[in-house]
């Protein structure tokens, strides 16, 4: 299964480590560092107006999509439940 992460963007499901919620984080930019200092690829689809960073064992991609919305659809796929 596939999880469109907006624009022309979309993952294996089996990919997915996490979604993490960036709406309300105040430090980007630290966030950004820690990203750079752990060697993670940072890929930003979200046009500058990151809401959700979703992680994979490859990469971190910034999404203009809600977190919460990500995780709705990968519960509407019967393999796998996010809580």
């Amino acid at each position: 299964m596939f999880l469109h992460l907006g624009g022309l963007m979309m993952i294996r499901t089996e990919e997915l480590i996490a979604v993490e919620n960036l709406e309300n984080l105040t430090a980007l930019d630290d966030w950004f560092e820690q990203q750079r200092r752990a060697a993670q690829q940072v890929v930003d689809i979200s046009e500058g107006k990151p809401k959700s960073a979703i992680y994979t064992d490859q990469k971190v991609v910034l999404s203009a999509i809600a977190s919460t919305t990500l995780k709705k659809r990968l519960n509407q796929s019967p393999r796998k439940q996010v809580f």
